[in-house]
C-alpha cells in the first residue's frame, strides 16, 4: 500500500547536516542533490526533510497516541507501533518489543536492524526467525519511506537553474549563548544558523509493506494509528520547541478505498497486529530443476543507478559506518532470488545461480574490476597507475589496496573511485530528548553517492530457467543498510548478454599457456586475478589465505569442470627477472542475518585484487574448463559473488612504465554530502519554463521569489545610494537633513494618495525655507505614483529572480511601495551622512536654507 505524504511547513525550519561552512554559517540545512547538466547555471539544491527525521517524529507521535489508547506503556496499540516502525533496543541492550518510552530512536543507529526480517511484537511475544531468542531479534518495520520529503520536481529543477532564487530558499539566522549566571550574552558565542523558509509544502511517499496480508480490521487499525500520529505532529527539525519547524502532515492513499481516519481507534477490543512479519512464514524449499545437457551459462547484465546513497558491506569504526565502493554479490542476492522466485533459492544452494558484485562503471560506460595488487602508484596519486610488478616494471610506488580499474577499450588501465556521501545522524533518548551514548548517540554514514552507475552480472545454468527470466530483474530495488528510509534505493535495468561458449575471455598473446599449444618460456604458468573475495579452507577446515590451499581448490574445480589430473604449485619466490608473482591481501566480511536476528559467522579470506601465480603440471586444461571456472567461481559461497576470478588476463602482463595512465574519471559526483538524487528532468522548453499557477510548487516558488526579489532590491538600493550621481537624480541638492528626513514619513504612508499629499506639504514653499526643485519633486511623484518608474531605475534581472509564470507581474505590484520606501530611505541616509561629513547642512542653515 502506498501513502502520499504532504508536509506543510508553517514556520521557518532547520533540519541540519551537523556541519557548517567556515566564515559563512555554523550549521547548514540538509539539501537535496541532483547532478546538474553541463553548461547550466549551478545553484544550491533545495532543502529537504530526510526520511529518518520524519520517521522519528512520526513514531514519537504514534507512541503518544498509543499510550493514550492503551492507558499505559504497553498494550495492543503499542504492538501496532512496533509493527509499523520496527523493534528497537532497550537501554540494557535487550530488545524492546513494546514501544515503552524508555528509548525511542529517531534515527537508525549503527546496530539497528529494523530494516531486516527479524523482531518481536508486543509484550511477551516470541522471537521471529530461528535462533534469535526473544531478547535478541528485532521486528522489521512495515513502514518504509521512499527517500526524503522534497519540493516538487519542477520547482527543484528551476531552483538549480536560477541560483539567485535558490539561495533565497534559506537565510542566516543569528543566535547567541546566554550566561546562566549573569543572564547576558557570553563572549565568543555568536553563531549563525542556516534556516529554510516556511510557507512551503514538501511531498513524499511511504509504503506499508505486508498490507495485503492484513484483514480488514487490521488494515483499519494500522491506518488509523498512522493518521492519528500524523495529526499529532506539530514540529520537526531543530529548535521545534522554540517555534521553528511548525508543520502539518497530511496523508493520502490513492491505491485503496480506505479512508485515513480515526474510526478504528474507538473499537473495542482493537484488532492486534500479525504475530509474525510479512514474508517470514516457513515454506518447504523447492527442489532444484534438472540440469540439461547443454553447457554454459545464461547471463544477464544489471545496470544499477544509485538514486539514494547506498550503504553496503559496511565496516563500523567507532561511530563511523563506512560502506564499500561497490555492491557485494551477497547484498544483491536476496532481491535477485525474490524476483526470480520459483526454483531460485534451490539454484543458489546448488551453485547454479551466481550474482557477481556490482562495480562502478567508467564515465564512458565501460566495466571495471578490482585493481590488481601487482599494480603500483605514486604516493598521493592513486588515480594514476605507474607500474606493473608482474610485468617486470621497476617503478617504485605503493601497491593498490582498493579501487577499480577499467579493462575495456581506450579506457583500459584507468582507475575509477566513485564518490561517497557523508551523512550525520543521531538517536534520541526520550526522557532527555537528546542523543546520548547509551542509545546510540551521534553517528556517521559514509555511503556510495547518489548518481553512481554500477554493473553486475547474474548467471544461471543454461536451460534451467525459461527464456526471458532476466526481465523480472528490472525495476526499483532497496539494498544495503537502512534501506527503509534515506538509503539503499537503486534503479536496475536488466538485459540479456549473449556469450558463446568458449569465447568468454581474450588472452594476452604473451601468455599463451601450454594447454593451448604455447611453447614460450612462460608456458607453464597460470596467473590468477581475484575479482572478489575468495573463501577457501585448509586441510583442517579452517579459513585460509595460503596459496597452497587455493591451489588445491583450483585443482578440484578443474577436475569437476572436465580437466582431471592437473597439478598446481604456487610460485611465491621471484624469478630471475625480479617479476612479482604473488600479491595477496586478506579481507574480513562481517554481516547480519536478518531472519535470525543474529550476526553471521565472520567470512575471512583473500581479498579482491589479489594475484597468484601457479606452475602447471599434468593436464591438459580444456578451454571449457576455464570458462566454467570463470563463470561459476571458486571456493565457498560462490552464488553470493565470492570466488570470482580471471585467468591470464592481459592486464596482468601489461607494462605501464612507458605509457602511464593519466586521468581517472574518479569523480562521479562531489565529495561533500549531496543527499539523495531524483529522476532527471526532461530537456524540453516547456519542462524548463516557469511554473504555471495550476502546477505543483507554484506557491512555494512564490515564497522563494519574493525573498529573492527583496534581497536583490536591497543590493540595488545600496548601489544607487553609493553613487552620488544616481542619488542626486532622486534627491535635490541644498536641502537640509531635517527636510530629507521628512521623506521617510512620506514613503511610510500606507497609500499612494497619502504619500503624495504629505510630499506636497513637505516640498511647498514656506517662509524661511527654500523651495524644492520642481524636477526633483516630479521625480519623487513618479516614483510613488508610477508602477514602473522604480523598476526602471533599479533594473532588476527579473528572469533570474523568477520561477513562476506570473511572478514578475505579481511581485512588481506587491513590492512596489516597499521598494520605493527602501530606495528613498537608503538614499536619504547616504545623503545625510555625506552632508554631515562635509558640513554642507550647517552652511545651508546659516545662509537661510533652513527654517
Amino acid at each position: 500500500m502506498n501513502i502520499d505524504l504532504e508536509l506543510f511547513l508553517i514556520s521557518d525550519w532547520q533540519v541540519g547536516t551537523g556541519t557548517g561552512a567556515p566564515g559563512y554559517v555554523d550549521r547548514l540545512v540538509q539539501r537535496d542533490a541532483v547532478p546538474v547538466e553541463s553548461g547550466q547555471a549551478s545553484g544550491p539544491a533545495a532543502p529537504i526533510v530526510p526520511a529518518k527525521t520524519l520517521t522519528g517524529v512520526w513514531r514519537d507521535a504514534c507512541e503518544v497516541a498509543a499510550n493514550a489508547l492503551d492507558s499505559g506503556p504497553a498494550g495492543v496499540w503499542h504492538d501496532w507501533v512496533t509493527y509499523l516502525f520496527g523493534g528497537q533496543y532497550a537501554l540494557d541492550g535487550s530488545t524492546s518489543f513494546s514501544s515503552a518510552p524508555t528509548s525511542t530512536a529517531s534515527g537508525q543507529a549503527p546496530g539497528d536492524t529494523t530494516g531486516g526480517h527479524a523482531g518481536g511484537s508486543g509484550t511477551g511475544s516470541v522471537a521471529y526467525g530461528r535462533g534469535g531468542g526473544a531478547d535478541r531479534s528485532l521486528r522489521p518495520a512495515a513502514l518504509a519511506l521512499d527517500g526524503p520529503l522534497r519540493l516538487p520536481e519542477r520547482l527543484a529543477d528551476l531552483l538549480r537553474r536560477r541560483p539567485r532564487v535558490a539561495w533565497a530558499a534559506t537565510f542566516r539566522k543569528p543566535g547567541v549563548a546566554i550566561d546562566p549566571v549573569t543572564g547576558t550574552a557570553e563572549t565568543r558565542k555568536l553563531r549563525f544558523v542556516e534556516t529554510a523558509r516556511g510557507g512551503v509544502t514538501l511531498t513524499g511517499r511511504a509504503q506499508l509493506r505486508g498490507f495485503e496480508e492484513l484483514d480488514q480490521a487490521q488494515r483499519e487499525a494500522a491506518i488509523a494509528l498512522l493518521a492519528a500520529g500524523a495529526r499529532l505532529i506539530e514540529g520537526i527539525g531543530g529548535n521545534r520547541r522554540r517555534g521553528a519547524g511548525r508543520c502539518r502532515l497530511t496523508l493520502r492513499s490513492p491505491d485503496t478505498g480506505l479512508d485515513l481516519d480515526f474510526a478504528a481507534l474507538g473499537r473495542t477490543p482493537p484488532a492486534p497486529p500479525p504475530a509474525s512479519p510479512a514474508g517470514t512464514q516457513d515454506e518447504r524449499p523447492l527442489p532444484p530443476p534438472r540440469r540439461t545437457a547443454e553447457r554454459g551459462w545464461d547471463r544477464a547484465e544489471l545496470l544499477i543507478t544509485v538514486t539514494a546513497p547506498v550503504l553496503a558491506g559496511a565496516t563500523v569504526q567507532g561511530n563511523l559506518v563506512e560502506g564499500e565502493a561497490y555492491l557485494p554479490g551477497w547484498c544483491l542476492m536476496p532481491e535477485v532470488a525474490r524476483r526470480i522466485s520459483g526454483p531460485a533459492h534451490a539454484l543458489v544452494r546448488t551453485g547454479d545461480l551466481v550474482v557477481t558484485a556490482a562495480t562502478p562503471m567508467t564515465p564512458d560506460g565501460g566495466r571495471t574490476l578490482p585493481v590488481p595488487r601487482v599494480l603500483v602508484h605514486a604516493k598521493g596519486a592513486g588515480e594514476i597507475v605507474t607500474g606493473n610488478r608482474m610485468a617486470g616494471d621497476a617503478t617504485e610506488g605503493k601497491s593498490y589496496r582498493e579501487g577499480h580499474i577499467a579493462v575495456e577499450g581506450d579506457e583500459a588501465g584507468t582507475v575509477v573511485n566513485p564518490a561517497f556521501t557523508l551523512r550525520m545522524h543521531n538517536t534520541i533518548r526520550d526522557d532527555v530528548q537528546r542523543p546520548t551514548r547509551d542509545v546510540g548517540g551521534v553517528y556517521i554514514y559514509q555511503a556510495l553517492a547518489a548518481g553512481t552507475v554500477l554493473r553486475a552480472e547474474v548467471r544461471v545454468r543454461r536451460g534451467v530457467l525459461e527464456p526471458g527470466w532476466e526481465g523480472r530483474l528490472s525495476g526499483r530495488w532497496r539494498v544495503g543498510r537502512s534501506s527503509k528510509d534515506d538509503y539503499g534505493q537503486v534503479r536496475v535495468e536488466a538485459r540479456a548478454v549473449a556469450v558463446p561458449p568458449g569465447d568468454e575471455v581474450s588472452l594476452h598473446p604473451k601468455a599463451t599457456p601450454a594447454w593451448r599449444g604455447g611453447d614460450g618460456p612462460e608456458s607453464e604458468l597460470l596467473r590468477v586475478w581475484l575479482l572478489s573475495d575468495l573463501l577457501v579452507r585448509d586441510v583442517r577446515l579452517r579459513p585460509s589465505t595460503h596459496p597452497g590451499d587455493v591451489a588445491r581448490a583450483l585443482e578440484w574445480a578443474l577436475d569437476v569442470a572436465g580437466s582431471p589430473g592437473v597439478r598446481l604449485t604456487p610460485l611465491t619466490s621471484s624469478p630471475a627477472d625480479e617479476r612479482v608473482t604473488t600479491a595477496l591481501g586478506a579481507h574480513r566480511t562481517e554481516s547480519w542475518h536478518r531472519g535470525w536476528g543474529l550476526p553471521r559467522a565472520t567470512l575471512y579470506g583473500l581479498s579482491a585484487g589479489s594475484c597468484l601465480t601457479f606452475i602447471v603440471t599434468g593436464g591438459p586444461i580444456a578451454p571449457e574448463a576455464l570458462d566454467e571456472l570463470r563463470a561459476a567461481g571458486l571456493g565457498e559461497r560462490r552464488a553470493e559473488g565470492f570466488g570470482q576470478l580471471e585467468i591470464d588476463h592481459d592486464l596482468l602482463l601489461r607494462s605501464f612504465r612507458d605509457r602511464p595512465v593519466a586521468g581517472s574519471g574518479a569523480d562521479a559526483g562531489p565529495d561533500e554530502d549531496q543527499g539523495i538524487a531524483i529522476e532527471s528532468v526532461p530537456a524540453s522548453e516547456e519542462a524548463r519554463g516557469p511554473l504555471r499557477p495550476d502546477e505543483d510548487g507554484h506557491d512555494a516558488g512564490r515564497v522563494y521569489e519574493r525573498a529573492a526579489w527583496r534581497a536583490e532590491i536591497g543590493r540595488r538600493c545600496e548601489v544607487v545610494m553609493a553613487d552620488p550621481g544616481r542619488r542626486s537624480a532622486i534627491l535635490p541638492a541644498g536641502v537640509t537633513a531635517t527636510q530629507l528626513s521628512g521623506l521617510r514619513e512620506v514613503v511610510g504612508e500606507r497609500s499612494a494618495e497619502g504619500a503624495l499629499h504629505r510630499l506636497a506639504w513637505l516640498t511647498k514653499k514656506n517662509k524661511g525655507r527654500r523651495p524644492w526643485p520642481e524636477e526633483r519633486v516630479e521625480r519623487l511623484r513618479r516614483l510613488i505614483r508610477d508602477p514602473e518608474e522604480v523598476w526602471t531605475l533599479l533594473g532588476l534581472p527579473e528572469d533570474e529572480l523568477t520561477v513562476t509564470h506570473d511572478g514578475a507581474a505579481v511581485l512588481r505590484s506587491e513590492l512596489h511601495a516597499e521598494t520605493v520606501r527602501a530606495l528613498i530611505t537608503a538614499c536619504v541616509a547616504a545623503q545625510t551622512r555625506e552632508q554631515a561629513a562635509t558640513g554642507e547642512d550647517a552652511i545651508s542653515t546659516a545662509t537661510g536654507g533652513g527654517r
